[in-house]
C-alpha cells in the first residue's frame, strides 16, 4: 500500500513537471525534456527498427507509452520504412494528450490518457519514458518501472520495447535515472521472458531493450 502511494506521488510530480515544461517550451523535443530532436529521433528509429526486425512488413500495432506531444507519430508518417505500423499514443499527462489532439485534429482517436493501452496491441514502446524521476532511490524507481512494464505487458501480444540511459551502477543524477544494463536484463528475463539489449546508435549511454514473451 505504501509503495503504491509512493508511485502515485511520483506520477503527480511528473505530471506537474511535464505540464509546466510543455507550457514553457511547447510541442518540441525540449518540451518533453529531450536535449535535441536528433537524439529523440535516433531513439524512435531504433525502437521502431526493432519492431520491424521482429515483425517484418506485417501490419503491426504499437502503443507509445508516454507519448508526449505525439512526435513518434510524426516520425512514422515521415518514414517509408514504418508505414505498416499502426500507432496509438498513451500518456498520463492530460496536457500532453490535449497537445496531441490539437496537433492531429483528424486523428484524435489515436491518443488517450492513461498508463496502458485501452486494448491489446502487438508491442508497447517506451521512448525516454522512465528517464526523468522525482525519486532519489534508484532501486525504488526501478521497481516503479517494472510495475509499469508489467501493467503494459498484459496488454501486448508479443512484448515491450524501451530505452534507458545506462551506467555501470544504477543511479539517479540530477533527476535522471541510469540503469545497470546487465541487472535490468536479468530482472526482465526473470519477470517476463527473453530480453535483448543493444546500444542505441548515435545516443551515447542509451540502451534499447526488447522484452519478449516466452513463446516468441
Amino acid at each position: 500500500m505504501l509503495r503504491r502511494l509512493m508511485f502515485a506521488g511520483y506520477e503527480r510530480q511528473l505530471n506537474r513537471a511535464y505540464r509546466r515544461r510543455l507550457a514553457s517550451k511547447g510541442s518540441t523535443a525540449q518540451g518533453v525534456f529531450w536535449r535535441s530532436q536528433s537524439s529523440q529521433f535516433a531513439r524512435f528509429d531504433t525502437l521502431l527498427a526493432l519492431v520491424h526486425q521482429l515483425r517484418g512488413h506485417q501490419p503491426t500495432s504499437i502503443a507509445d507509452i508516454g507519448c508526449g506531444y505525439g512526435a513518434m507519430l510524426d516520425f512514422i508518417k515521415a518514414s517509408s520504412t514504418f508505414q505498416h505500423i499502426k500507432y496509438q499514443g498513451v500518456d498520463i499527462n492530460r496536457a500532453m494528450i490535449a497537445a496531441c489532439r490539437q496537433k492531429f485534429p483528424h486523428q484524435t482517436d489515436r491518443f488517450s490518457t492513461g498508463n496502458r493501452p485501452s486494448g491489446i496491441v502487438d508491442f508497447c514502446l517506451f521512448s525516454g519514458t522512465f528517464n526523468l524521476t522525482h525519486s532519489d532511490d534508484p532501486a525504488l524507481w526501478n521497481d516503479y518501472i517494472f510495475t509499469c512494464l508489467d501493467r503494459c505487458m498484459a496488454k501486448t501480444r508479443y512484448g515491450l520495447i524501451l530505452n534507458l540511459l545506462c551506467t555501470p551502477k544504477a543511479q539517479i543524477q540530477k533527476q535522471i535515472f541510469y540503469a545497470n544494463r546487465a541487472a535490468f536484463v536479468q530482472r526482465a528475463e526473470a519477470y517476463f521472458g527473453p530480453t535483448h539489449a543493444q546500444s542505441t546508435r548515435d545516443v551515447p549511454g542509451d540502451v534499447s531493450f526488447v522484452i519478449t514473451r516466452k513463446f516468441l
